[in-house]
């Protein structure tokens, strides 16, 4: 059976935003038509009226499961948040964790998002997470070894790569996720890229947060963060990067030679008072740039509609420009770069035959998008009135999950309810 998302304005991010009307022809997992389509019997139907489809939101940077730990160290800067944070983190179990990634899928969903990376630890989790959720990932357990664990880590990680044969209709993808350079040695770096390229993986790393990691960076090795990282061979293959905030010309145009990929996660920089990301520099020098979330702990929700509102919002006021980041390019970093910045571009990202079925569809019957008179108003509203609660219909590798903003395999009252459980006694340990 089809399912035809029927006579709905929709935008297909395949270039310059383009508000059409027509009909979205779902097959299997992919999108098989789109324009002007007449239904055929047997067809699952979603009619269009006064909704608009877009390509799901993709997350480029999340920590899933700390959904646990949501509000937890709050008021911190990233040092002294990390010190409160990682020892709570260790004390998680994997039933904890399976039910945090779970919430955090479901947060995500309801939010419009249909694929996101992940790096954490016991990973195995968000999988059986995902079994049950529906949604796409790109998943890594986060590899340190500053704790002197860094072997285990990295076994471990490799052990659910190699063994996990089951890619749940291709929504499970994997990349390599050494932390930062201030909790991986050189050599343990060197190995894991090599791993990664064995795997043909990608690297998920933060790179450049703040300004003290490139402190510690320039006194233990002599070097800034993206050119020790390039010394080594770890910007050799695909790698995409979380923050990027604090760089120089030379780091730029180190990953823009690299292609080095980056996800933005501006409400996280700004809670932690990390920085703000280059971003006029950065896109002049041709990198790729998507949005994230980061996790819970230290934005307290998993929205990408307050991220693209939140990114375009930074970039005018700390640069005095009001016409840079404008919503077609914040749109994008949601949808198409997001893809892209995944190395995900070819299955999802765009509305167009072919790719994957991963729909986003907005009910505009809202306050916030009258009233509207082309296609620049209508990015314009869902980038900075657009809310969570608009999402009507997710579609994820052509299966609806989300269904009038309810999540349709799912008992949410159970999640809340298991995670508020486990919740009190973690806080109280």
């Amino acid at each position: 059976m089809a399912l035809l998302i029927k006579d709905i304005y929709y935008l297909p991010m395949t270039g310059t935003p383009q508000l059409k009307k027509g009909s979205v022809r779902i097959e299997g997992r992919r999108i098989v038509a789109v324009g002007d389509i007449e239904p055929r019997w047997g067809d699952e139907i979603i009619y269009g009226h006064d909704k608009l489809a877009l390509p799901g939101f993709v997350n480029c940077h999340c920590h899933g499961a700390m959904t646990m730990l949501r509000g937890f160290g709050e008021g911190m800067p990233l040092s002294e948040w990390l010190g409160r944070v990682q020892p709570a983190e260790a004390k998680l179990n994997d039933e904890d964790l399976y039910w945090a990634s779970l919430l955090a899928q479901t947060e995500m969903m309801k939010a419009g998002v249909t694929c996101y990376a992940d790096m954490y630890f016991g990973e195995e989790n968000a999988v059986w997470a995902m079994e049950d959720s529906g949604i796409r990932a790109v998943l890594g357990n986060g590899l340190v070894d500053n704790d002197g664990l860094g072997e285990a880590h990295l076994r471990a990680a490799l052990t659910m790569v190699d063994s996990c044969r089951d890619d749940l209709q291709g929504r499970l993808s994997f990349a390599l996720a050494p932390h930062a350079v201030y909790s991986c040695s050189e050599g343990y770096l060197r190995d894991i890229a090599a791993e990664a390229a064995k795997r043909d993986l990608p690297l998920h790393l933060h790179i450049a947060e703040t300004e003290d990691e490139q402190e510690r960076c320039l006194r233990m090795k002599g070097k800034r963060v993206l050119a020790y990282l390039r010394d080594i061979g770890a910007l050799d293959r695909k790698v995409f990067a979380a923050h990027m905030i604090h760089l120089d010309e030379e780091e730029i145009a180190i990953a823009a030679a690299k292609d080095v990929r980056v996800a933005h996660c501006p409400q996280s920089n700004m809670k932690l008072a990390s920085g703000v990301l280059p971003y006029s520099a950065l896109k002049k020098s041709g990198v790729t740039i998507g949005l994230g979330t980061d996790g819970a702990a230290s934005n307290n929700d998993l929205d990408l509609l307050e991220e693209m509102r939140s990114a375009s919002l930074l970039q005018k006021v700390t640069s005095g420009d009001a016409t840079l980041l404008p919503p077609a390019e914040a749109l994008a970093m949601a949808t198409r770069e997001g893809a892209k910045t995944l190395f995900l571009d070819d299955r999802i990202g765009t509305i167009e035959p072919g790719k994957l079925a991963d729909i986003t569809i907005l009910s505009l019957w809202r306050p916030h998008y009258y009233p509207r008179n082309d296609v620049n108003d209508l990015v314009s509203h869902v980038v900075y009135g657009g809310k969570n609660g608009d999402v009507h219909t997710v579609i994820i590798n052509g299966r609806v999950r989300v269904r009038e903003g309810r999540c349709v395999d799912l008992d949410e009252g159970r999640i809340y309810h298991e995670v508020q459980k486990r919740a009190a006694k973690f806080w109280a340990r």
